[in-house]
């Protein structure tokens, strides 16, 4: 089974670009990796791929909305990172808007996530801002590490304020997520901000060349871009994957799995 890694905080600070850096970080020594991107109200695979033309039927939200979920219908919708097979997408398509499907349920969205932990190495959660939406609560319960992405400012410290008591429930592990300051500018009061969430793990430094990357379809490519900073939180997210207590990881995958 995979090592499950969720990420999550407020809108704009950068976590997809963080998952897909992740993504890159975890699987340099041909692991396996599968993104999730479960944002219905944007779209996200035309957002990675912007250069393929997705068809619907390859959505989430077939997976989502079917009577049974199991990892040959999960495997059959995850797309390829082309450049770098390694590495697969499962999301929402172009054209699709937020009453495409059902409702999410809980039992569910769980049941994707037990199916796709066991194509890969590792299984990346990119969740969305909402965690009314079940597929935030459901995806911190689900993992091995959370990774926690705020905004150095009072719109971080305020939306980690209005939901940490929706997330008080011991099985959301909430005093042990690695909380990181994203998109971070040298003239933001990182350190006031920090002592408001009670400190960060790693700052994840503003870069222009990591975000002309991420609006011109080379997200995954921007690991190549990132200053020490953002690479040191990289690792420290590796690390903890790695941590001995974890489950020892699946080998002999290939890429056929994904198709």
């Amino acid at each position: 089974m995979a090592k499950i890694i969720t990420i999550w905080g407020n809108s704009g600070s950068g976590k997809t670009t963080f998952a897909c850096m992740l993504a890159k970080r975890l699987t340099r020594d041909k692991k396996k990796a599968i993104v999730v991107c479960p944002d219905a109200e944007t779209p996200l695979l035309p957002v990675l791929f912007p250069n393929e033309n997705i068809e619907t039927s390859m959505s989430i939200g077939n997976v989502l909305s079917a009577v049974e979920i199991d990892n040959a219908l999960v495997a059959s919708k995850v797309v390829l990172y082309k450049p770098y097979p390694f590495i697969g997408v499962l999301g929402y398509t172009a054209g699709e808007t937020p009453l495409s499907y059902p409702e999410l349920e809980f039992k569910k969205v769980k049941s994707l996530i037990y199916a796709a932990s066991s194509l890969v190495d590792y299984l990346i959660l990119d969740c969305t801002a909402s965690v009314i939406s079940v597929f935030t609560p459901a995806a911190i319960e689900s993992a091995d590490v959370v990774v926690r992405i705020l905004t150095a400012d009072l719109f971080g410290v305020y939306y980690l304020m209005a939901h940490q008591p929706l997330l008080s429930d011991s099985r959301f592990k909430f005093d042990r997520h690695l909380s990181f300051a994203g998109k971070a500018r040298p003239f933001q009061a990182l350190d006031e901000m920090g002592h408001l969430i009670g400190g960060f793990a790693g700052i994840l430094p503003y870069s222009k060349e990591i975000e002309r990357g991420a609006t011109s379809g080379e997200i995954f490519s921007s690991i190549n871009l990132c200053g020490q900073k953002y690479a040191a939180a990289l690792e420290l997210v590796a690390k903890e994957v790695s941590q001995p207590e974890d489950a020892p990881q699946t080998e002999g995958k290939d890429d056929e799995q994904f198709k």
